[in-house]
């Protein structure tokens, strides 16, 4: 094109011809896959974290003017750090609280002492950012999670005291024990354990309270040596539900605090348990492994029966049955079968390589399998996500994967209407639609069959590998319950996410709404009022969407709430009510004894030591001594040319500058 001939000078027309052939090199250039490397260095400060106790303990317990000297003095000793080119960060209990500019703007309020959780928080944070140093700024009064002397941490640990190790005046109501389930019109026990110092030879009263009502009083002994002494109350309840009682020991002059006089009891009264039958063809591991799911559940009543040793007893209605290879090949269990069905009962059908399938199919509970086979699958379970007839806890996914395959027999399986998959079936690494576990509602008596006779190794596996049996159990038992509490047949479902909350958390409640048909429906506006444990009520409103949050009540004084809402469905007006604990542990006004034996554990396992308010001064010495280093990190970036934008621009301006200039001299 420039070879010859052209408006354009010679000068000119190299130039074009250049700009024209590095363009074309370039676009050339790129079928070479060409990549850029770059390394890019930082530096990263030593980072010093001051972790905080702030729990109720330490503000109940150390002296006001005390500690908010120690927390000012802190803040100062954090900014000669800084100016030490040490990058100090700022952790409590709070979640994002490194925004915190100053340790003296924190309140003591947090309900529990997770010491662990709070060293844990700043290794997680800066594990990888060249964390030099915690300091814990504690009492040592630990209450809850793992015991932090026999942790390994990412940084040395420099603890500071406060409180007060000097035993008080005090008479403290240490615990109370009792079985959160109890039946009615039984007598059960609440058991009270009081503990003193100072008060030897003295008399308390201990008072049984229920919505502040004194049911029972007793005068006690306080024990001469100074240690404790136990106490009982015999409580009968004649109506079901929730219950909320408080045992309080009346103060005694001189003592150091009241806080620790009064702990509260939260409990369940129901009607009685739930009769489940287990009956098998033949012995099986799978009996020993079901019959220990459920017996770990107080609600469930089981009676094993093996045929053709033994036959159930049919005295009592059952509420539920799990039928383990029945019917079967040889016809055992044929009336047993036959008499459950007549009275609808709800079963739990185990199939496995005696089951009767021809007969399994006539029963229509929820699975059929056409042409069964002689041969077998060697399937894992997969639990159904979507599932939502009962929770299972977050670990459940991961545990699950790991049971070992059992064998299910081959053929086409089909799950009928209204069959809800709770496991499907894996074979190898591939992930099927076939069930494994299901459920089905939509028939008179409810139904659940599992297609293998080999879960048994699922609890042994899980057992071996966790220590605990944990979601088999749960899994079991859940299944059992559904059945046994039969289908719902409400059309508005109103419940809260979980029985007992703590004063600390937010309480949040949930709904479902169903048509006709047992199929769940949105976008209902449901009413709610809520009468809280003294007789005061509050009236609430939420729309029922599908995936929304419910109603978020946020967080409640302790107590036994009570719940009535309804709701309009398909021009009908429908209602349901519960109710549900807000509990209250008190733990942190238990010990008004500082622990620094546990502080100084943790300075002997970071080679450290530990330190005072008083002490501060030698505390920035001995960081300043340790002289932490900056850390030089070095980067190494690799991209391909063809996804860097600047390459595109270099094309760009070629092309634009060749088409301007020949533009500009004359002609395109």
């Amino acid at each position: 094109m420039y070879r010859r001939g052209g408006p354009w000078p010679t000068g000119l027309r190299w130039l074009l011809a250049a700009l024209r052939a590095l363009l074309v090199a370039l676009v050339c250039f790129l079928l070479l896959e060409p990549y850029t490397r770059r390394i890019k260095q930082e530096e990263v400060k030593p980072k010093v974290v001051l972790a905080l106790d702030n729990s109720q303990s330490v503000g109940l317990f150390t002296g006001k003017d005390a500690l908010d000297r120690t927390l000012r003095e802190l803040d100062q000793l954090a900014e000669r750090l800084a100016q030490k080119d040490i990058e100090v960060v700022r952790h409590s209990f709070q979640a994002g609280d490194t925004l915190l500019g100053s340790l003296a703007d924190a309140s003591f309020r947090a309900p529990i002492t997770n010491l662990h959780g709070l060293l844990e928080k700043g290794d997680r944070a800066f594990r990888t950012q060249n964390l030099a140093a915690t300091i814990l700024i504690s009492d040592g009064i630990h209450n809850q999670g793992p015991t932090p002397t026999f942790q390994t941490y990412a940084a040395p640990i420099y603890p500071l005291a406060l409180g007060d190790t000097v035993p008080k005046r005090d008479v403290v109501l240490e615990e109370v024990q009792y079985n959160k389930i109890n039946y009615t019109g039984t007598s059960f026990p609440i058991l009270a354990r009081v503990r003193h110092n100072g008060f030897r030879g003295s008399s308390v009263t201990v008072l049984l309270q229920e919505n502040g009502r004194t049911v029972q009083r007793k005068t006690v002994a306080l024990p001469r040596n100074g240690g404790s002494l136990e106490t009982t109350f015999q409580v009968t309840a004649a109506q079901p539900g929730k219950k909320h009682y408080e045992v309080l020991v009346q103060p005694l002059t001189g003592e150091f605090t009241n806080l620790n006089n009064r702990r509260h009891a939260y409990l369940e009264v129901i009607k009685g348990k739930l009769k489940v039958l287990v009956a098998a063809a033949a012995p099986h591991p799978d009996i020993k492994a079901l019959r220990s799911a459920l017996l770990t559940n107080p609600l469930l009543d089981v009676e094993v029966v093996l045929g053709p040793f033994q036959s159930p007893s049919f005295k009592t209605p059952y509420d539920a049955a799990v039928l383990h290879q029945i019917p079967n090949l040889a016809g055992l269990g044929t009336d047993w079968l036959r008499r459950l069905r007549a009275a609808r009962v709800p079963t739990f059908y185990i199939l496995g390589a005696q089951s009767d399938y021809n007969a399994f199919n006539a029963l229509q509970a929820g699975v059929q399998l056409g042409r069964p086979s002689v041969q077998y699958d060697e399937v894992q379970p997969v639990l159904n996500q979507t599932f939502r007839r009962f929770s299972t806890e977050p670990i459940a996914q991961t545990r699950i994967r790991t049971w070992p395959p059992t064998a299910v027999t081959f053929g086409d399986w089909s799950v009928g209407a209204g069959a809800e998959v709770v496991l499907y079936q894996q074979v190898g690494p591939v992930r099927t639609t076939k069930p494994l576990l299901l459920y089905k509602a939509t028939s008179a008596a409810p139904t659940a069959v599992l297609l293998t006779d080999g879960s048994w190794q699922w609890r042994l596996t899980e057992a071996a590998d966790h220590g605990n049996s944990q979601i088999y159990d749960e899994l079991m038992t859940h299944m059992v319950q559904l059945l046994a509490n039969r289908r719902n047949q409400k059309r508005l479902h109103v419940y809260p996410v979980k029985d007992e909350f703590e004063v600390s958390e937010g309480v949040a409640l949930q709904a479902d709404v169903f048509n006709a048909v047992q199929e769940e429906i949105f976008g209902q506006d449901i009413a709610l009022t809520l009468t809280h444990e003294g007789g005061r009520q509050t009236r609430h409103r939420f729309r029922h969407e599908q995936g929304g949050e419910g109603l978020r009540l946020g967080n409640l004084p302790a107590g036994v709430y009570r719940y009535a809402a309804s709701a309009r469905v398909e021009n009908q007006n429908y209602t349901d009510n519960g109710e549900f604990v807000v509990q209250e542990q008190n733990l942190e006004s238990l010990l008004a004894v500082a622990d620094h034996d546990l502080l100084h554990q943790l300075a002997q396992r970071s080679e450290t030591r530990l330190y005072y308010p008083t002490q501060l001064a030698q505390l920035e010495q001995d960081l300043l001594k340790a002289n932490f280093k900056t850390v030089l990190r070095s980067q190494e970036e690799e991209k391909d040319l063809i996804e860097q934008p600047w390459f595109y621009f270099l094309l760009l301006a070629l092309a634009c500058s060749e088409w301007a200039l020949r533009r500009f001299f004359g002609t395109l």
